[in-house]
Parts: structure tokens; C-alpha cells; sequence
């Protein structure tokens, strides 16, 4: 009778446990917040650096063209400051921020292209008699 009792007991526990948990919760649900807002990201800023001939200057902007695999193109750079010394023809190297699609350029320098050859030694550059040791009498 007791294993009965424990047996009743046991299956009237279980079933109530899982009609409650059928039901669902009691409370009701919590609201849910819209979406935040999409903040926009500002354009990356992108470091480079262009080597090529001045077509055009002017206080606020130059224009520089480069030959890159056979195809010459032309680039457009805005100037903090007017150059000087920069002219038109004159062969340079642009460091300038990409932001978005203006070249904003940071420094522009006149580019030297020195060729470095190997000397080659002449009859005048042999060792002196004095250098070889004593001289024989």
C-alpha cells in the first residue's frame, strides 16, 4: 500500500510539472527595443604614394601623370598649400591620404633619378712601385 501511495504520489507530481511547463511562463514577455540606429563608418583613410610628370598646377590642386604596365593615366591631387617650387614637365613623387575618392595630397617632392655605376678600375688606379716593396738594386 505504502509503494502505492509513493507510486500515485509521484506520477501526480510529474504531471503537473510538465502541464505547467506546457503552459509556458506566467509573466508575460519582456517588450523588445527596436533596432538601434546604423551609425555610418567615416571612409578609411589609405596612406600612398605616386611617382609621375606635373601636367598641371595650381594653388589648390596638380595633376600628375604616371605610365603604369603600358597604360598612362592621369591623377588629380587637392593641395593644402600652393607649391613654388614644383613646375610643369618637372618629374615628382606624391604622398597623399585617399579618403573616399579625393586624393588629398600631404607632400609633393621633386624626384632625382640617379644611376649609380660601378667604377671600374684603370691603368692608373694599378698600385705604385713603392706599394709593391722595396725596390731591387
Amino acid at each position: 500500500m505504502k509503494r502505492l501511495m509513493v507510486l500515485v504520489a509521484s506520477f501526480i507530481f510529474v504531471f503537473s510539472a510538465y502541464m505547467s511547463a506546457a503552459e509556458g511562463p506566467s509573466a508575460p514577455p519582456a517588450k523588445s527595443e527596436p533596432p538601434k540606429s546604423v551609425t555610418m563608418k567615416p571612409p578609411k583613410e589609405t596612406k600612398l604614394t605616386i611617382t609621375g610628370i606635373v601636367k598641371d598646377i595650381s594653388d589648390t590642386t596638380i595633376t600628375v601623370e604616371r605610365t603604369v604596365k603600358g597604360k598612362t593615366e592621369s591623377v588629380g591631387f587637392i593641395l593644402d598649400k600652393p607649391l613654388e617650387k614644383i613646375k610643369i614637365g618637372e618629374k615628382v613623387r606624391v604622398s597623399y591620404i585617399k579618403k573616399g575618392d579625393k586624393h588629398i595630397a600631404t607632400r609633393v617632392t621633386p624626384f632625382d633619378v640617379k644611376i649609380i655605376k660601378k667604377a671600374t678600375p684603370s691603368k692608373e688606379m694599378k698600385a705604385s712601385p713603392s706599394a709593391e716593396g722595396p725596390a731591387k738594386k
